[in-house]
């Protein structure tokens, strides 16, 4: 019978010696397998928030500049970009802070601000 260590995980602790040994001050993070997957499922789910809220972020833009006086459509796409942003946030880890303006509001101010400086 062999001494040598031929077992699935044999590449492993043998990296697991070599990491002890060169890096003895150096810690190194293993995550479990479900501690894994959810953050694998956390990342997924923060990349689709990102998307929706830039998607709905580009529909106001578009209907800011073609037809700015379309305010039901306006006003829609910016509580929908508003509760995206939230979520968005909120799957990050900021806080919901209350003094802070919805980013609807902001890019509306940020239009009309262009707008004048164009005429």
């Amino acid at each position: 019978m062999s001494t040598r260590n031929d077992g699935p995980h044999a590449r492993a602790s043998a990296l697991d010696e070599d990491s002890r040994s060169a890096g003895a001050g150096r810690t190194t993070m293993r995550y479990s397998r479900a501690e894994y997957a959810k953050v694998l499922a956390l990342q997924d789910e923060v990349a689709r928030a990102d998307a929706d809220y830039q998607r709905l972020r580009n529909a106001y833009l578009e209907i800011a500049q073609n037809d700015p006086t379309h305010e039901v459509a306006l006003a829609m796409i910016g509580a929908d970009m508003d509760r995206a942003h939230a979520r968005l946030q909120a799957l990050i880890g900021l806080p919901r802070l209350p003094f802070t303006h919805e980013p609807s509001t902001v890019m509306r101010r940020e239009m009309q601000r262009n707008a004048d400086e164009k005429s």
